[in-house]
């Protein structure tokens, strides 16, 4: 059961967010989450341009146009930070280096920025995201683009929180600040534990596994710790896959889900610091994934 759940930080601080950007059309989806989480935790934005040579500037003048209006829209703080490497071009490592010192010099509370899938040679070793979240002592909030032409909705109406493991409260209060407006007030907000199935079970006799049962009373328990504290309607739900991956992409798409939000404990390994099953999830996901991660695991 959940009595220790009382002790739970259901909360963000004011404390700074470090927003990097190069400044790419890409990156909206980014920098209008990481202002929603500002407003909703009344913390001031750095928008950070690590400088790499040659600077491409014909999008970059359009974007600011937009980030001063989202800014005023929301009554967020925020000042551009430019940040100039030691080598140039500099690598990705020396890329995500410059960011993870920044949030640290400003004493930010989290790292929030643009990702997007990419060939598997180079998500192995060459997104600055990653080495980010690899690295990074501050907690990290990635917006995961799965694939080409997907965008983050204006105003979602349908939010998922997929808990593969470890119950979090990081996802249920991004899905509360992306629900804090009035213009989205009836928002869906449903919360799936996911539980895979033996294949030795049968489908039709899920209800009747002790396990599960077990499962949904620990996770509802959990979700009304959520519900007290943020102020949100969030429905529990067990959800009984087979294949992690593609049975909770096929529920996406059945249930009209406008954006997926998840926790990953940071575990390093062939998969990036994602596991296999969150991998999968991300990669086959038919809409954005914000995968947060936690604060504490850097080196």
């Amino acid at each position: 059961m959940f009595e220790k759940e009382a002790a739970v930080e259901w909360s963000w601080s004011d404390a700074p967010l470090v927003l990097p950007l190069a400044f790419q059309p890409r990156e909206w989806d980014a920098i209008y989450i990481a202002f929603y989480l500002a407003e909703y935790s009344g913390s001031r934005v750095y928008v950070t341009h690590v400088l790499e040579g040659r600077e491409d500037h014909e999008f970059e003048t359009q974007l600011k146009s937009d980030i001063e209006k989202l800014s005023k829209s929301l009554s967020v703080k925020y000042e551009f930070v430019e940040v100039v490497p030691s080598s140039q071009p500099p690598g990705v490592e020396e890329i995500a280096g410059a960011l993870i010192q920044t949030a640290k010099d400003k004493q930010a509370q989290a790292i929030v920025m643009s990702a997007h899938r990419e060939p598997l040679f180079r998500e192995l070793f060459g997104r600055v995201s990653d080495h980010v979240s690899r690295h990074s002592p501050t907690k990290v909030v990635l917006v995961e683009t799965p694939q080409s032409g997907i965008a983050f909705p204006k105003n979602p109406r349908r939010i998922l929180v997929p808990v593969l493991k470890e119950h979090h409260p990081d996802p249920f209060i991004i899905a509360a600040a992306l629900t804090s407006s009035a213009s989205v007030a009836d928002v869906e907000i449903t919360a799936a534990k996911i539980f895979v199935l033996p294949r030795t079970v049968p489908l039709d006799a899920v209800e009747m596994a002790h396990p599960l049962r077990k499962e949904e009373r620990d996770f509802s328990s959990f979700t009304s710790f959520a519900i007290k504290a943020l102020g949100r309607l969030i429905n529990p739900k067990i959800l009984p896959v087979r294949e992690v991956g593609g049975d909770v992409a096929q529920f996406v798409k059945d249930a009209r889900i406008d954006v997926l939000v998840m926790f990953s404990k940071r575990e390093t390994g062939f998969y990036n610091f994602l596991t296999r099953d969150e991998y999968e999830v991300v990669r086959r996901s038919p809409c954005v994934v914000i995968v947060t991660v936690p604060s504490g695991q850097g080196p």
